[in-house]
């Protein structure tokens, strides 16, 4: 019996039995096959994601200066050349490549030198062409509050000017609730497209009638705000009161941690700002001199 058993096992396989055997096999290398192209595929995927959420987004097509450009030149085609920039490194008064048609035919405000981008607020064009959806940048959105700047009145906003960039503060009265009698800094760097219903810096220049002044002192400023930012400035309009301070724009430092203020810790805030502006100022600090007009 033994020796039957060692010739069956010793005995060739049957041709069935190696053509099941080879097919499994081909199945399981094409499917070992599909996954990686499939693996493969995704890492690309994610790889290139990723390069572009590093590099600044998706690419927006913007105007640029390819020869100096003097101020008062008529704009023409032949200027201007095509950029593509990440989208979170567009300047949000940037002319798109799109809206060539708009610029071109329109004088400058400034000389402009070449590789420069092409900016609203260079250019010296009627308000009437300058649509203000055309200002907003992909992902935010135009959003106009009621705001005091240095002082009490509407006209407190006289000095600020479409694309200067402002902090947005908010004070809360007591019959806000546990917000009452407190002051906070909302968000800092916010792009002003609009004073008014004047889009243009150039508007605000030379005399004008008195419905144009009283367009210019409207207390309304238009800001460029991202979706969220704008619930947030809404529900505090409606609790409080908002606030506007101009800052420099050149200046793209953005306060972390700035603690709310109330009455109780006025005194004390006053103080640290004082020694702050103490320390700034340095012992080598120059006092500031003020004369009258005789010089004295």
């Amino acid at each position: 019996m033994s020796v039957i058993s060692r010739v069956l096992k010793a005995a060739p396989a049957s041709p069935g039995a190696d053509s099941s055997a080879a097919l499994r096999s081909r199945r399981l290398l094409l499917l070992s096959a599909l996954l990686t192209a499939a693996g493969a595929g995704l890492l690309i995927m994610y790889l290139h994601r990723f390069e572009t959420q590093v590099s600044g987004g998706q690419r927006v097509q913007l105007l640029a200066v390819i020869t100096p450009i003097p101020r008062g030149t008529v704009l023409t085609q032949a200027m201007l050349g095509i950029r593509e920039v990440p989208v979170s490194y567009v300047e949000q008064r940037a002319v798109k490549a799109a809206e060539l048609s708009k610029v071109r035919g329109v004088r400058t405000a400034i000389d402009l030198d070449p590789q420069d981008s092409l900016l609203w607020t260079d250019l010296a064009v009627a308000v009437e062409d300058r649509d203000l959806s055309a200002l907003v940048q992909p992902g935010n959105r135009a959003f106009t509050i009621q705001a005091r700047h240095g002082g009490s009145g509407s006209s407190a906003n006289e000095l600020i000017r479409p694309g200067d960039y402002v902090d947005v503060l908010a004070t809360f009265g007591e019959r806000s609730g546990s917000n009452g009698g407190r002051t906070k800094v909302l968000l800092q760097r916010v792009l002003v497209l609009a004073v008014g219903t004047e889009t243009q810096r150039q508007a605000f220049q030379g005399p004008a009638d008195k419905a144009t002044a009283a367009a210019r002192r409207s207390a309304s400023l238009t800001l460029s705000l991202k979706l969220d930012e704008t619930q947030l400035v809404a529900l505090a309009a409606k609790e409080g009161e908002l606030s506007v301070v101009l800052r420099g724009a050149s200046d793209p430092a953005v306060i972390e941690g700035i603690p709310d203020l109330t009455p109780q810790n006025l005194v004390e805030a006053a103080a640290q700002a004082n020694r702050r502006r103490n320390s700034q100022a340095g012992a080598s600090a120059l006092p500031l001199r003020i004369t009258t007009g005789d010089g004295r």
